[in-house]
């Protein structure tokens, strides 16, 4: 969870609205949960994406409210919709996990796509398992590869490790050929 709140303190927040969700995410840190609640949503129910995010990460964990994975998938979506790419990963992993949603391969991987085209490391690491198993998509080791390759690059720990293993894996599969085109589009990807 304190990943989550660097991560969002980083993001670029429009001036008029900085304030308020600033102090929204200093109630929540100093876990003053209805507080924070009570500031995030008029900024949510105006369309800020942060503001989104964050209560559906309070609906989901019980933060000042009942836990609501339903509730935390409405909010994700709000703010996966608005472009967020946390909020595009987790409603990615909620559909994989059919959490608040039906489980629904193909929704996670129009979600975790829409996060991993942003750069978001752990969407595409899930990606690449989709991709490699075939799940909500045809089985593709060529885009599995790619889309490990470009996960590696910004996880950290066991993450980074296991994208590594998975990605060495995959090679054992590929041809000479088929690892030269994995190698060309991981290079020529970029972030929109």
């Amino acid at each position: 969870m304190r990943f989550l709140f660097t991560a969002l303190v980083i993001l670029a927040v429009t001036p008029a609205l900085a304030a308020p969700f600033d102090d929204g995410m200093r109630a929540l840190q100093a876990g003053k949960f209805v507080d924070a609640r009570g500031i995030f949503n008029p900024l949510a129910t105006t369309g800020n994406a942060q503001a989104q995010f964050m209560l559906g990460v309070m609906h989901e964990n019980g933060l000042g409210t009942a836990k609501d994975s339903q509730a935390a998938a409405a909010w994700y979506r709000k703010a996966a919709t608005a472009g967020l790419a946390s909020a595009q990963y987790n409603l990615g992993i909620f559909y994989q996990l059919g959490r608040g949603v039906p489980a629904d391969p193909t929704q996670a991987l129009k979600f975790h796509r829409m996060a991993a085209m942003q750069g978001h490391n752990r969407s595409q690491n899930n990606l690449g398992t989709m991709y490699y198993l075939g799940a909500g998509v045809a089985r593709d080791t060529i885009e599995a590869w790619k889309w490990f390759t470009l996960a590696q690059n910004g996880l950290q720990g066991d993450a980074h490790d296991i994208a590594r293993k998975n990605i060495a894996a995959i090679e054992r599969e590929l041809s000479a050929d088929e690892l030269a085109e994995a190698k060309r589009r991981a290079t020529a990807w970029k972030p929109r």
